[in-house]
C-alpha cells in the first residue's frame, strides 16, 4: 500500500534541511525549533504508515534532507530465514551497487559489528586509491534488530557533521520503532485470527490439532501463539466430585 500523498508532499523534510543549513548563523535557536518540529512530525507520520514500504519511503525522504548521501538503502530482517534483504534503494538505479557493498561489509565483519552499535559505523569500500566512503547504521529498538541502513557518503563534507549524524540516528531510531510496532501489530492480528477460527479439539483428551497436523495440549497451543500463560486450579464441580465425594474413584 502506497503512503498517502500528503506525507510525501510534506514541507517538514525541507524544514530539516533548511534548519541544518542555518545552524551556523546567529539565529540558530529558531532553526533548532524548526528541526524539533520536523522530527515530531516525522514520528507522527511514521506511525500513520500501514506498511514497511511506507515507513522506509518516508524515512528516506527525511534522510535526504540531511544532504549526507549520494545513495542509500534499507535492509530488513527476514524472521523466517534470519537473513537481511534489501527493501529500498534510493536512487533505485543504485540498488545492485548498494547490495554489493553491503555483502562486502558482511564478509568483512563490519556488518555484524554495526548490528551491535547504536551509532554509525563508517567504512571504505572499493580500491584503496579511490575508496567509496559510507556508513552502516542498525535499525534497532532495545535489543530487537529489525534491519540495517547503509548510505554512501557524498564527497564533500556536510556542515555541522556531529549534529547531522546525531539527527540521522534519531531518524533511524524512529524508523526502527515504527517497523517493530508494525511487526508486533501484524503478529497480534495473526494470533487473533488463529484463535478466532475453528480449532479442531480431540473429544477425549482435549488436545488441539495445529496447522501442521500435529496434536498438542491446548495450553501449549495457546501460550505459543499469544502472550497468555496458564496456571491450574480445580473448579467447584470437580472439587465436589473428586475431592469431597467419598465414593469417588471406587
Amino acid at each position: 500500500m502506497e503512503p498517502p500523498g500528503d506525507i510525501f508532499d510534506s514541507i517538514y523534510p525541507d524544514m530539516l534541511k533548511t534548519g541544518l543549513g542555518k545552524l551556523g548563523l546567529l539565529d540558530a535557536q529558531r532553526e533548532l525549533l524548526a528541526l524539533f518540529s520536523a522530527l515530531e512530525h516525522f514520528r507522527r507520520d511514521l506511525h500513520a504508515q500501514e506498511s514497511a514500504d511506507g515507513i522506509l519511503r518516508l524515512s528516506q525522504q527525511y534522510i535526504q534532507g540531511l544532504n549526507l548521501f549520494r545513495a542509500a538503502g534499507f535492509w530488513l530482517v527476514s524472521p523466517a530465514e534470519l537473513s537481511f534483504e534489501i527493501a529500498l534503494a534510493s536512487p533505485e538505479s543504485e540498488r545492485e551497487r548498494l547490495d554489493g557493498v553491503v555483502r562486502g561489509e558482511i564478509r568483512a565483519g563490519r556488518f555484524a559489528w554495526a548490528l551491535r552499535q547504536s551509532a554509525p559505523v563508517f567504512f571504505a569500500a572499493g580500491p584503496p586509491e579511490n575508496p567509496e566512503r559510507g556508513l552502516l547504521h542498525a535499525l534497532a529498538v532495545s535489543s530487537q534488530v529489525v534491519g540495517m541502513f547503509c548510505g554512501l557518503l557524498r564527497r564533500e563534507l556536510a556542515p555541522n557533521q556531529e549534529i547531522v549524524f546525531s539527527l540521522l540516528s534519531l531518524l533511524l531510531g524512529g524508523s526502527a520503532d515504527a517497523l517493530a510496532t508494525l511487526r508486533k501489530t501484524a503478529s497480534l492480528t495473526s494470533q487473533i485470527n488463529t484463535l478466532s477460527g475453528l480449532l479442531p479439539v480431540c473429544s477425549w483428551c482435549r488436545k488441539v490439532r495445529d496447522d501442521r497436523g500435529y496434536w498438542e495440549q491446548i495450553e501449549k497451543y495457546i501460550s505459543s501463539r499469544t502472550a497468555a500463560s496458564f496456571t491450574h486450579g480445580i473448579c467447584p464441580e470437580c472439587r465436589q466430585k473428586w475431592l469431597e465425594d467419598p465414593g469417588a474413584g471406587s
